[in-house]
């Protein structure tokens, strides 16, 4: 398979393009930018093209010249970056969103894979979440997902492209950077995994789902291989585990004895924490395409402490 990664300089994007390398398929990355490549980077294995989602001829050019059979569209502006900058916000997520539907569209590719999120849900809502809840979001990055889970399911249903989504939690892994307000999720493990206090930004009681990269990347690539008959919709939730902040606090001490984790909320950051739900039912992933999370608290503190003792 030919696949097109978009936002593929980003942390899930790099994960995702090595496990498709891995299987023999042919990735081509696309972001505005790329970090330097690190060791055991998959940047140097796969080729990379340089342009920004906003802009359509970037669009088009990428997807013309590289004529993917699949299209994985990752990229997009996060969720603090997103309320810090609406304005850019609206022109990534969702004209971008517009353009490699279009762009998918014109050049014949035959499935978009999209990356959606539990901030298209709002406050007030159920827990879990069932699967077919309205999405009524409070953020501009949440609407953005929803904007893009309705349009991905008219260009399915009106123009033929085979769109799939995932509401995906936040996702939490060894290299995994800021941006978003749910990195804080990451930060409470990966410092101490590191010898570093972290200061956290929201209330101990807060809660939201969470899922490790490995079972991410699972999600995308099995919902993508699923045949058109095992799908009864568009978009799924995915659903792995759901701490509370200071559940997975007690969790790294537990495992890093004298680690220094500090709570200082921000009511901004908190807010935004507040309006995503607690849990997601994923019921019709797990019986569509066979969707089942590996990966737990205590399995991803492990591999913190795995990587930063082999320095990565």
């Amino acid at each position: 398979m030919k696949a097109l990664i978009t936002g593929g300089g980003g942390f899930i994007g790099q994960m995702l393009a090595k496990r498709l390398v891995e299987r023999g398929d042919d990735v081509t990355l696309v972001d505005i930018a790329f970090p330097k490549p690190g060791p055991g980077s998959i940047l140097g294995k796969v080729k990379t093209r340089t342009g920004n989602l906003a802009i359509f001829t970037d669009v088009l050019d990428a997807v013309q010249a590289t004529r993917p059979e699949s299209i994985f569209h990752l990229g997009a502006l996060l969720s603090a970056s997103a309320e810090a900058s609406p304005i850019a916000a609206y022109h990534v997520n969702f004209d971008g969103s517009f353009f490699v539907l279009e762009a998918a569209r014109l050049f014949g590719v035959k499935r978009v894979v999209y990356t959606s999120s539990i901030a298209s849900f709002g406050p007030g809502v159920p827990d879990p979440v069932p699967n077919e809840w309205d999405q009524k979001p409070s953020t501009i990055y949440g609407v953005s997902k929803v904007f893009t889970e309705r349009l991905g399911e008219y260009y399915h249903r009106e123009l033929g492209i085979g769109f799939r989504a995932v509401r995906l939690p936040s996702i939490l892994g060894a290299g995994r950077g800021g941006g978003g307000a749910s990195a804080y999720t990451t930060f409470i493990i990966d410092k101490p995994a590191h010898g570093q206090p972290v200061e956290v930004w929201c209330e101990e009681r807060s809660r939201i789902p969470l899922l490790y990269v490995d079972d991410a990347v699972q999600g995308l690539v099995s919902i993508h291989d699923a045949a058109d008959s095992k799908l009864s919709r568009c978009s799924y939730n995915l659903q792995g585990f759901s701490p509370t902040a200071r559940e997975m606090a007690d969790a790294v001490r537990a495992k890093i004895p004298g680690a220094k984790i500090n709570f200082a909320p921000d009511p901004k950051m908190q807010a935004i924490v507040d309006s995503w739900p607690r849990a997601l039912d994923d019921t019709p992933a797990r019986n569509d395409w066979g969707w089942k999370p590996t990966i737990d608290l205590n399995g991803t503190i492990e591999r913190y402490l795995s990587a930063a003792r082999s320095g990565s």
